[in-house]
């Protein structure tokens, strides 16, 4: 299990929890001490992975090292991803760290746990961030979910467990649902299911993967065991198709469609409830979703109006990754800003800073406001975390939000391709304006599913592969 993005509450946390495993548990004695898998995508091997564990200072640690090369923007992307995980011999989380690398960033994220509590250090950009999660029972990353599985037991028949599981580069966890089929004497499937999506595996009577397959934002991926000396002499490839294709959901050519200023589209495919869909210039009626670009004489108002104001105190706030009170984002905010008080002024400053100095290509990367204004270039999400923590360092209130947006340029095909953008507010109105693709107010074709930081973001993964659009009905009555 190479990826996950999940959100967790709080929890009691047991007095066993601070004793360290002092010895390998009973469910632990024949596990493999180590793994190694290829990734094939088709015919082509697109990624390679080395699992290992070992009983280490009163703890079990268990390591997951993945290479993976794939496509984006028609460009190749090599991603190398290093979790590390301690628990104790009940299988819970004591500390981790993570590490995930591509041509363009490396983020580094270490954890330990105190009490419920998760304290971690994010370091990105030269910088170091801190966030606490709270964590809730069983919690877990993908190295520990065959050895939690091995303590549950395997089941004589069948039987299902709930979870939740640890995204480290979200910094979030999510429910996690685990089922365990028995298929034959010494072969179990294992189906794992999270954000609607599932992958199907095989496991044996001692816990080894013998294989798995899951579906990689469209793309179908198998990890197929292989022996040390075939992992040492594999060559990766890479997958031929373009992942942002692939994910991109089909629909008819809109002609003009930077020009539309109201847009109704059909959504289907998934459960409505779970995205905020009703916002200010959007308006879902059953599973009819109407955008209205809002109106071009913005009324606005100075930042000084917004003082005691606290229901927008939580849109000018920083995270790990927009860290709205670095001294670089300040000292940035400032010098765009100048003496400037109106806050669609500012706004509109801080659009053009950041149009123009990213240069727009595909990066690879958990997205970073520092990263992105250091090495000024990067695509929406970039554009978008650099533009929020200025504009919050600069008092305008601002959300990011991420969806899909309409395009025919990037294959020459007409769809909607997921695209992160942001909100500002005008101290009277909320305005949508997309600082990657030059465009205040946004088209009505940026339909938001989903607001707020990385840990809110990952639900976007639940809508892909699975969610369609289509034209509405011109003839259909309206309620």
């Amino acid at each position: 299990m190479k990826k996950f993005n999940f959100l967790v509450l709080g929890l009691m946390f047991s007095v066993f929890s601070l004793q360290a495993a002092d010895s390998v548990p009973a469910f632990l004695k024949n596990f493999p001490t180590e793994s190694f898998h290829k990734l094939v995508s088709g015919n082509q091997v697109i990624g390679k992975t080395l699992f290992h564990w070992k009983p280490e200072n009163g703890y079990l640690f268990f390591k997951e090292d993945s290479e993976m090369q794939l496509t984006l923007f028609k460009k190749p992307q090599i991603i190398t991803t290093s979790i590390g995980v301690w628990t104790n011999d009940k299988m819970e989380i004591q500390k981790f760290n993570f590490t995930m690398k591509s041509l363009e960033s490396t983020i580094e994220i270490s954890a330990e746990r105190q009490g419920n509590i998760l304290k971690m250090r994010v370091t990105q950009a030269g910088k170091v961030q801190t966030k606490d999660v709270a964590i809730q029972e069983p919690v877990l990353m993908s190295p520990t979910i065959r050895p939690f599985l091995l303590m549950r037991g395997l089941p004589a028949e069948k039987a299902k467990f709930e979870a939740y599981v640890l995204e480290p580069a979200a910094l979030t966890t999510v429910p996690l649902s685990l089922e365990l089929t028995k298929k034959s004497k010494d072969l179990w499937t294992l189906k794992v299911s999270y954000l609607q999506h599932d992958l199907i595996s095989e496991i044996n009577s001692v816990g080894s993967l013998i294989k798995e397959k899951s579906d990689f934002a469209g793309l179908p991926v198998e990890a197929v065991a292989v022996s040390k000396s075939e992992m040492s002499s594999m060559k990766v490839v890479g997958t031929k198709a373009d992942l942002v294709e692939l994910s991109k959901v089909s629909f008819p050519s809109l002609p003009k469609a930077r020009e539309l200023k109201s847009f109704s589209v059909k959504i289907s495919g998934v459960d409505l409830k779970n995205y905020e869909l009703n916002r200010h210039r959007q308006k879902l009626d059953r599973d009819i979703l109407t955008v209205q670009v809002e109106n071009p004489a913005i009324e606005s108002a100075p930042a000084q109006s917004l003082v005691g104001k606290k229901e927008f105190e939580k849109y000018l706030e920083g995270d790990t990754s927009i860290p709205v009170y670095d001294p670089v984002i300040q000292k940035k905010a400032r010098e765009i800003i100048g003496n400037e008080s109106d806050l669609w002024k500012r706004a509109k400053l801080i659009y053009d800073f950041v149009f123009k100095t990213l240069e727009k290509t595909p990066f690879t990367a958990v997205p970073n406001a520092i990263e992105a204004l250091t090495s000024k270039k990067g695509d929406c999400k970039e554009h978008a975390a650099l533009y929020t923590a200025l504009a919050r360092a600069a008092g305008i209130p601002t959300r990011t939000v991420v969806g899909l947006v309409y395009s025919d340029h990037f294959y020459g095909e007409p769809g909607f391709y997921y695209h992160a953008w942001v909100e500002v507010y005008t101290g009277k109105n909320w305005v949508a304006i997309d600082p990657t693709w030059n465009q205040i107010p946004a088209d009505s074709t940026h339909l938001a599913f989903v607001e707020g930081g990385l840990d809110q973001q990952v639900q976007v993964t639940a809508l892909m592969g699975k969610v369609k659009l289509s034209p509405v009905d011109a003839t259909r009555p309206k309620l």
